[in-house]
């Protein structure tokens, strides 16, 4: 376990304890596969922006990641513009 510290929304610093032993085993998954670019995190990323893309609900894709604030997803999402122009097409 390590010690990481986050901001909350309201400017105050919290300190948590994590657990980086799965990220380390992703992270070396990656390599091996060849893929230098990648991370967990990324992984993530690319499983939150895919849920929303296919009309999931952001509350839901939050629950997935395990995130107490909605504001965490957010860092999380990658909305292209392929899919920014259909919804637009889609609400007209």
């Amino acid at each position: 376990m390590s010690a990481k510290k986050r901001k909350l929304v309201g400017g105050e610093v919290e300190t948590y304890l994590a657990c980086d032993a799965m990220q380390a085993h992703i992270t070396r998954l990656y390599r091996d596969a060849g893929l230098h670019d990648c991370s967990s995190h990324s992984g993530r990323r690319t499983f939150a922006t895919r849920l929303v893309a296919k009309g999931h609900d952001i509350e839901v894709v939050q629950r997935l990641l395990g995130h107490a604030d909605l504001d965490h997803t957010d860092d999380y999402l990658d909305v292209g513009r392929r899919t920014l122009e259909a919804m637009f097409a889609g609400a007209l």
